[in-house]
């Protein structure tokens, strides 16, 4: 009625239009016109197309649209009015006697959810002489089969009816996959489809495609048949229940692992297998040093991830998309730093094991390069203190016998001093010293990495994953593992961080046992001087020089002897004496110094 008077404005005689006029997709719109001559009244129109719908609804309930459990099958037969036409007029009615569509396995009465349950439903045509099946070919595969679709169709009973055209949408209706087959030659096939359902009340159907010639005109295309049966179902939440395997299998590992703990303090007690040696293993840097970034790169991967997946996709958590972005960054560019410092140490320990020579040399340069610039600086800071200060006070560091002033060729005392480090380090005793402070050092940079991923990457990760798992509308597993790795990072750092004292400490010794072995001198820039002066047992005092102290003689080099060697070994009198709050001791004047040295 709507489409002919969009046609014809004007008042018509219904019953003179001619059926060419209107569309083939319209039949039924033409035999509603026939109805109604012009001198009808409106109002009168409308009640019989009131008592029309009425009447096609009733007619339309039909087998499970009527009753969920009715094993009558409905049949939708689809017919195309030429090769052109991709739409087709589709009616429905009960299937007839020869096409059944049958639970061969029907689902059962009671179904939980995420449960998969096996359904087996078989399509029989008694009559193929009436209705011969013909073969279709699948576009995907290029196969040519009888029943080109099968598949189960769970529809949310308080959403509508459910036939073959719902659409597979979340909240309405789910579909398990196509399957295809053929007939066997008494025209029957079982088919097989995994449901799994979420909790609610569900119209199921089993929906079976197949082709036949058209009745009416044969000429025409084939004829869609689509069949269907349905039933219907509560699903059930999820009841957890601990089962006796459960209980069965806990006890089992506990009891193995009892076992497994017990043999070892057995064998600790008895001396089969050293604790020591086992620890020293678990924590060595081959082990640790792996794990260290293997749990870094594997926490930001995960929470990359579950940006990506969850955080930006989650209505409930989109208000932290800002911050997640932000740490995500951060959290990267930390796992990198740390990664970095931490292959470099895992080569130096390959180095060590493998290369002891080659390391060895590496080594010494490195510490060669630490040690002259820490010099340089230091003098540079007394120089500028000593121009401070009205009675030309000043201070001497001094490397392998060489005094160093700010103004000292920085490479020719680094290529002395290299030379000197790698001669002495050829000495066991001495190369293990230089060992210590490697390791001492290391044990420094790793602490402070590990404070870069406290800040940058275990906190923030931990905080937005908790956010995250409180106000996300479905707990994912990635956001568990997420804060699973979170946390342990944040603990394996956290605890490291409480010995950085015990660590710094242990640095600073090994430090000045350098020092004293590969004659470094470097007063008031040591760390026990540093120390000395927190706990105020030490003075800022110190003794001045006019001169510098390579230049002159001291009593001490009166007998002809070298300004940094003695008979009994290398005389430091280059280093500065700092001064005790006691009386000062009684010194000997030597011409040329504004103040005296004071002897032992």
């Amino acid at each position: 009625y709507n489409t002919y008077l969009s046609h014809k404005p004007h008042r018509t005689n219904y019953t003179t239009l001619k059926e060419p006029t209107w569309p083939a997709a319209h039949p039924v719109t033409i035999s509603m016109m026939n109805m109604f001559p012009a001198n009808r009244s409106p109002r009168s129109v409308w009640v019989a197309l009131l008592a029309i719908a009425l009447f096609a609804r009733a007619a339309d309930a039909q087998c499970y649209l009527e009753d969920a459990n009715a094993e009558c099958s409905v049949c939708w037969f689809t017919v195309y009015g030429s090769a052109d036409d991709t739409v087709g007029v589709t009616k429905m009615k009960p299937c007839p006697p020869e096409i059944k569509v049958t639970w061969d396995t029907p689902l059962p009465e009671e179904m939980t959810e995420f449960v998969d349950y096996e359904a087996k439903y078989k399509l029989s045509v008694s009559d193929q002489a009436k209705y011969p099946i013909i073969k279709k070919q699948d576009k995907k595969s290029g196969s040519m089969n009888h029943v080109p679709h099968a598949n189960i169709h769970s529809c949310i009973a308080s959403r509508g009816a459910c036939t073959p055209f719902v659409a597979n949408s979340p909240g309405l209706a789910t579909h398990t996959p196509a399957v295809m087959g053929n007939v066997a030659a008494d025209g029957t096939q079982v088919f097989s489809s995994d449901v799994q359902l979420t909790r609610d009340q569900y119209t199921i159907i089993a929906h079976v495609r197949f082709f036949t010639p058209n009745e009416e005109d044969p000429s025409l295309p084939d004829t869609k048949v689509d069949a269907a049966i349905g039933v219907s179902r509560e699903v059930l939440q999820q009841v957890a229940e601990v089962s006796a395997d459960s209980y069965i299998s806990t006890a089992v590992i506990g009891a193995l692992i009892l076992c497994v703990f017990g043999g070892l303090v057995w064998a600790f007690r008895k001396g089969v297998i050293n604790l020591d040696k086992v620890l020293e293993a678990v924590y060595s840097d081959e082990v640790t040093l792996p794990m260290d970034i293997i749990t870094g790169l594997g926490d930001v991967s995960a929470f990359t991830v579950s940006v990506f997946t969850i955080i930006l996709y989650d209505p409930n958590t989109v208000q932290v998309v800002p911050a997640a972005i932000l740490f995500l960054v951060f959290a990267w560019l930390g796992s990198f730093y740390n990664a970095y410092h931490d292959i470099r140490q895992m080569w130096s320990v390959y180095m060590l094991k493998n290369h002891r020579r080659a390391f060895t040399e590496m080594l010494a340069q490195k510490l060669v390069d630490k040690t002259v610039k820490q010099a340089r600086r230091l003098s540079t800071e007394m120089e500028k203190e000593a121009l401070e200060t009205p009675n030309g006070i000043t201070r001497r560091v001094s490397i392998a016998g060489n005094i160093v002033e700010a103004d000292t060729d920085h490479q020719e005392l680094s290529a002395h001093f290299s030379a000197h480090v790698k001669q002495q380090a050829a000495e066991e005793h001495k190369f293990n010293v230089m060992l210590d402070l490697e390791i001492a050092q290391r044990d420094i940079r790793r602490k402070r990495g590990d404070v870069v991923t406290i800040i940058t990457e275990s906190i923030p990760i931990t905080a937005i994953q908790f956010y995250v798992l409180l106000n996300a509308e479905e707990v994912a597993a990635i956001t568990a593992i997420t804060l699973l790795f979170a946390a342990i990072v944040l603990g394996a750092k956290a605890s490291g961080l409480g010995m950085y004292q015990t660590a710094r400490i242990k640095r600073d010794q090994c430090e000045e046992r350098f020092h004293d072995v590969f004659d470094v001198v470097m007063p008031e820039g040591s760390a026990k001087f540093k120390r000395d002066v927190e706990s105020g047992n030490a003075s800022n005092k110190v003794v001045p020089i006019s001169t510098p102290m390579n230049k002159v003689q001291s009593p001490l080099m009166a007998a002809g002897s070298s300004p940094m060697a003695s008979p009994d070994g290398p005389q430091r009198i280059s280093e500065t004496r700092v001064l005790s709050q006691s009386p000062p001791a009684q010194s000997v004047p030597a011409p040329g110094i504004a103040a005296s040295v004071p002897l032992e």
